[in-house]
C-alpha cells in the first residue's frame, strides 16, 4: 500500500513538471536566453503554472476521497474500533495485573495465616496427646488402685459381715441386758402355771417369743400392763418400731387373753 501511494506521488510530480515545462516553452514562449529574459512574464507563468499545478492537485484529491469515501470510513471505522479496543484491552491488561496483584497478595497473606493456624494447631495437638498420654497414665494408676483396693475389699467384706453380726448380736445383749437392769425389780423366776405361749398374738412369732422370755416378759398379764415407756423399750430391744406394738395392739390381745 505505501509503494504504490509513494510511485502515485512520484507521478504526479514528474507529470506536474513535464507540464510546466510544456507550459512555459510551447504555450508562453520563453526562451533560456538572457537577453530575451522577461522577470514579469516568467513570474506570471510561474503563478499560472502554480495554479494550474494546485487545481489538478484539488480536482484528484476530491475525485479520489470521492472515490475512496467508503473505504476511507471504514478504514476509520476501523482504526477507531482498533484504537478503541486497544484501549479497552490496554485498560483490561492494567486491570488484571492490578488484580493479579491483589490475588498474589491475598495469597500470600492466606499462605501466612495457613501457616500460623497449622502451627498453633500443631502445638495444640501436641499438648492434648502429652495430655492424653498423662491422663492415660493416671488412669492406669487409679485403675490399679481401685484393683488393689477392690481385692482389700472383697478380702474384709466377709470380716465386716461377721463383725456386722457381732455387733447385732451385741447390740441385742446389751439392748436385753438395759432392760434386764430396769426391770430387775420386778423380775422373779416365772411358775410354769405363769409362763404364757405368747405367739397367741398376731404379730409375736417364736423368735420375738424367745427374746421376750430372755427379757423377762413371759405371761399376757405382762404384756397387757405395757405403758408407753414399756412399749418404747421393749420395741427398741426387738428393733421393732414402737408403732408395729400399737398396729398391731399387743396389750389389747394380751388382756382379752389373759381374761
Amino acid at each position: 500500500m505505501k509503494k504504490t501511494v509513494v510511485l502515485a506521488l512520484v507521478l504526479f510530480v514528474v507529470w506536474c513538471v513535464v507540464c510546466a515545462i510544456w507550459y512555459v516553452f510551447s504555450v508562453k514562449g520563453l526562451t533560456t536566453d538572457p537577453s530575451t529574459f522577461n522577470a514579469a512574464s516568467n513570474t506570471v507563468a510561474i503563478i499560472e503554472i502554480l495554479f494550474m499545478t494546485l487545481g489538478a492537485f484539488l480536482i484528484g484529491f476530491l475525485a479520489a476521497y470521492y472515490l475512496q469515501e467508503e473505504p476511507i470510513k471504514k478504514w476509520k471505522i476501523a482504526y477507531f474500533t482498533e484504537e478503541h479496543e486497544k484501549k479497552e484491552f490496554q485498560f483490561s491488561a492494567h486491570s488484571l495485573k492490578a488484580e493479579r496483584q491483589n490475588l498474589l497478595n491475598e495469597k500470600t497473606h492466606l499462605e501466612f495465616q495457613y501457616k500460623k493456624e497449622l502451627a498453633e494447631k500443631n502445638q495444640l495437638t501436641q499438648q492434648l496427646k502429652t495430655k492424653v498420654e498423662q491422663t492415660s497414665k493416671e488412669l492406669e494408676i487409679q485403675k490399679e488402685q481401685e484393683d488393689l483396693l477392690r481385692n482389700e475389699l472383697n478380702e474384709l467384706r466377709p470380716k465386716t459381715e461377721q463383725l456386722g453380726a457381732e455387733i447385732s448380736h451385741l447390740r441385742f445383749k446389751v439392748k436385753q441386758l438395759e432392760f434386764e437392769n430396769q426391770s430387775k425389780s420386778e423380775l422373779r423366776v416365772p411358775k410354769e402355771d405363769e409362763i404364757s405361749d405368747l405367739t397367741l398374738i398376731q404379730g409375736i412369732g417364736p423368735a420375738i417369743s424367745r427374746k421376750l422370755y430372755a427379757m423377762g416378759i413371759y405371761s399376757f398379764k405382762q404384756i397387757s400392763q405395757f405403758d408407753q415407756n414399756m412399749i418404747s423399750q421393749v420395741g427398741k430391744a426387738l428393733k421393732y418400731f414402737p408403732d408395729r406394738i400399737l398396729r398391731d395392739d399387743w396389750v389389747g390381745q394380751a388382756r382379752k387373753l389373759s381374761n
